[in-house]
């Protein structure tokens, strides 16, 4: 059966949402194991040699991956050349920036453990990091469903690592190479989807290889930009408070990040198409991205809602009762952030497209230089609450940057009057959770849902053609 345009984005967004949402259960098992073994102090090593050798990624990535998206997508782009040699720019780059991330860790006062954890981590966010300037590819031709079977197959081996790690008591660096496992398989399955649309390979166009460095230089400060905001409270905890207080944090912070693949996903699936509108058909543009945050609204005020009344039963189902007492309140404050993420997602892209990555890249230095001035100010004495609520102030001021970056660039503000009606939805929502709130979690979240989502309906939040109309049939 072969799928018109409408039809493929559907059975993209459901596959690839019911994947992702498999594969986040997946990681908050694999988590949920984790705390348990490791215990707070160990967890907490455990964050920093994840958020230490992610730092490096991001370095490694050079924007790569959002070019890459953008031009494939161009018409009569020629789709094997630039994705062969971005390929083999990032991995030769990627090679050289992750190898440096146990050698720059020797300056850090951190355990010898922990030093070797991200000698063994970085080499499985390289092989990682490889699939990253593929994902266009699977975009381009909407076919993600591969990324997401190759990403659930990678996250049963990380998992089955764990466990055997675990049952065998193999300790804290077991622990660690479970990521390399599960990337390795990652990888193999990507290259091996992707080879039906691109002979992959290794190719040097040295030019070709210039005009990506010059395009993605501003993408690849943004993401440094965003990478130390993002990430560089977690290195202040490190470094300013224990090990104890990097746990706590982390914990609730992996839950956070988990629900980030929505707008990722959402975002994903429509940035082909609102590169290729924005200049030629500005309704269709306008109209992808209104529709487009539309579902991010529908989809994130419940989150921060429901996850309120909730928040204590989620660290206890994570993180048991090891020394965890805080996360509940960590988390909810980091939803608040969630919610600006969600549409910082699709503003960043809408940005991308129209070719104003410098402009990005500002927004992204602002964003840095304040949050590192109040995690200085606000760590020392509040700790991980205040690197929580540092977060959430970043967000919105990126978030807001981003609007009127747009609004001057291209004369338009997408409409948030849908927000009061998800809100709406997510009162009644609440009200039926907290009434039963005696219940276990499984009872409380399917409660949510069949509370939400009629309501969210019948008073014309969202409707059965919402998502087939995203993007109209061409």
């Amino acid at each position: 059966m072969k799928f018109n345009l409408t039809q493929k984005i559907a059975y993209n967004a459901i596959f690839s949402a019911g994947a992702r949402i498999v594969e986040v259960a997946l990681a908050l098992i694999i988590v949920g194991l984790t705390t348990r073994y490791l215990g707070t102090s160990g967890f907490g090593d455990y964050i920093i040699v994840v958020t230490f050798v992610y730092i490096f990624s991001v370095l490694a990535d050079f924007g790569l991956y959002s070019i890459v998206v953008r031009e494939i997508s161009r018409a009569g782009a020629n789709e094997e050349r630039i994705v062969n040699n971005a390929f083999t720019l990032r991995t030769l780059v990627g090679l050289f920036i992750l190898g440096s991330a146990f050698f720059v860790s020797l300056s850090f006062p951190y355990s010898w453990d922990v030093k070797m954890g991200i000698a063994v981590a970085a080499l499985g966010f390289w092989i990682l990091s490889n699939t990253q300037v593929l994902m266009g590819l699977f975009q381009k031709h909407l076919v993600m469903d591969r990324v997401a079977v190759a990403e659930i197959c990678g996250r049963i081996t990380q998992l089955s690592f764990v466990w055997i790690t675990i049952n065998l008591d193999l300790g804290f660096l077991y622990i660690i190479a479970s990521i390399f496992a599960g990337a390795l398989l990652n990888f193999f399955l990507v290259l091996f989807f992707a080879s039906k649309y691109v002979k992959i390979r290794f190719r040097f166009d040295f030019n070709l290889w210039k005009k990506l460095f010059k395009q993605g230089f501003p993408l690849a400060i943004s993401a440094i930009l965003v990478l130390i905001y993002f990430k560089l409270d977690t290195i202040f905890l490190s470094v300013l408070k224990t090990n104890e207080a990097v746990g706590i944090y982390g914990l609730s912070y992996k839950i956070m990040e988990n629900l980030i693949f929505f707008p990722a996903m959402l975002v994903g699936l429509t940035m082909p198409i609102m590169s290729r509108s924005i200049f030629t058909d500005k309704e269709r543009f306008q109209l992808i991205v209104q529709r487009t945050l539309n579902l991010l609204i529908i989809s994130v005020v419940p989150m921060i809602v429901g996850v309120f009344f909730i928040s204590d039963k989620i660290v206890q189902l994570i993180g048991g009762d090891v020394g965890f007492v805080d996360s509940p309140v960590v988390l909810n404050i980091l939803m608040i952030a969630l919610g600006f993420i969600f549409f910082g997602a699709l503003f960043s892209n809408v940005i991308i497209a129209a070719n104003l990555q410098k402009r990005l890249a500002q927004i992204y230095f602002v964003g840095m230089v304040f949050n590192v001035i109040t995690n200085f100010i606000f760590i020392p004495q509040y700790s991980y609450f205040g690197a929580a609520a540092t977060t959430v102030a970043t967000e919105l001021l990126v978030t807001f940057l981003m609007v009127v970056v747009i609004y001057k660039s291209l004369q338009y503000i997408p409409s948030f009057v849908i927000i009061f009606k998800a809100s709406l939805a997510s009162i009644l929502m609440a009200l039926v959770l907290y009434s039963f709130s005696n219940l276990n979690i499984f009872m409380l979240v399917f409660l949510g849902g069949i509370v939400y989502l009629p309501v969210i309906y019948f008073i014309g939040g969202i409707s059965k053609e919402e998502i087939g109309k995203l993007v109209e049939r061409t």
